[in-house]
């Protein structure tokens, strides 16, 4: 699934514009200046645009607001829940080890556990970080 930088960038090139046109296209409509690269840390999803910049944007897309934002399917629940299933099998292995008295083995499979369990709470911690940048943009779009 496309995130909204991906989405950003995925209409973008299908309106066939460059960064450099989408930039001097929000400051003819707003008036407002972007760095070079502000475009590109959107679409690599490192900042978001306001909100007043993205119905502008979306408007240059010739998409709606809406066609910007993900909407997590079904699949990326399933996902989670393959994941939650994979560390709970790990740490019931970990306490056959200890439970077998093979304690530096055990320690060793719960460091590597612990390890990719913290891999996976920095993504979903970054997800969460776009989700609550995306809300505070709802949040805008609803005051306007």
């Amino acid at each position: 699934m496309a995130y909204t930088g991906n989405k950003i960038a995925h209409f973008r090139k299908k309106n066939g514009l460059t960064q450099e046109d989408i930039r001097q296209e929000v400051y003819k409509q707003t008036g407002k200046k972007f760095r070079q690269g502000t475009i590109s840390s959107w679409e690599n999803g490192k900042t978001a645009p306001d909100m007043d910049i993205l119905s502008v944007l979306a408007s240059i897309l010739r998409v709606s607001v809406d066609d910007l934002y993900d909407r997590p399917g079904p699949e990326i629940e399933d996902i989670m829940t393959a994941d939650l299933i994979r560390f709970k099998d790990g740490l019931a292995e970990a306490q056959g080890l200890f439970a077998q008295q093979n304690a530096k083995e055990a320690y060793q499979h719960m460091e590597a556990l612990c390890i990719e369990m913290l891999k996976k709470m920095n993504t979903i911690s970054g997800s969460y970080e776009k989700v609550q940048a995306q809300l505070r943009a709802v949040r805008e779009i609803t005051r306007m």
